[in-house]
């Protein structure tokens, strides 16, 4: 990258998840910041919470087996993808949004992921009334600012 590049990195649910397990590697220094939106804790938690509401099925027997059959597959258990646990080493600035009306991905799980990010610089936007992956849509005008003012100010930021 040269001359004057500056990235945000985001994402929206799933890609949400994959922007804050991106966010606890290294990255190039034009990497200024993240901005995730409804992104969930882990595939694991995910999952489980959709057997039961979807299906009212329990996590035994289908997901542990699930599980176990991706890593002799893959080489990875579905208890390893976790944003949780890596967004504990994230280092550069972070913007949680999420639906308070998310039917997917609980809105529990932005707070419980904001607790747990290791950056000094963080911000949450909670979008009213909005469902999964619909805060923009639920109110572009709100969302444009808050996002970005949030990657000005990252952007702006000497280190």
């Amino acid at each position: 990258f040269g001359g004057n590049t500056q990235i945000v990195v985001t994402g929206i649910s799933m890609g949400g998840a994959t922007t804050m397990m991106v966010s606890a590697d290294p990255t190039p220094d034009c990497v200024k910041c993240f901005v995730e939106d409804c992104g969930y804790t882990s595939v694991w938690y995910e999952f489980k919470g959709e057997l039961k509401a979807q299906f009212n099925l329990p996590a035994f027997p289908l997901l542990y087996t699930t599980s176990a059959l991706n890593k002799l597959l893959n080489g990875w258990s579905l208890t390893e993808a976790s944003a949780l646990h890596q967004i504990q080493r994230c280092s550069k600035p972070m913007l949680f949004i999420h639906g308070d009306a998310d039917q997917l991905i609980p809105y529990e799980m932005m707070h419980t992921l904001y607790s747990a990010c290791g950056s000094k610089y963080k911000d949450m936007m909670t979008v009213s009334g909005a469902g999964h992956a619909a805060a923009y849509s639920a109110d572009p005008a709100a969302y444009d600012r808050r996002v970005f003012a949030f990657a000005d100010m990252c952007t702006k930021e000497k280190k």
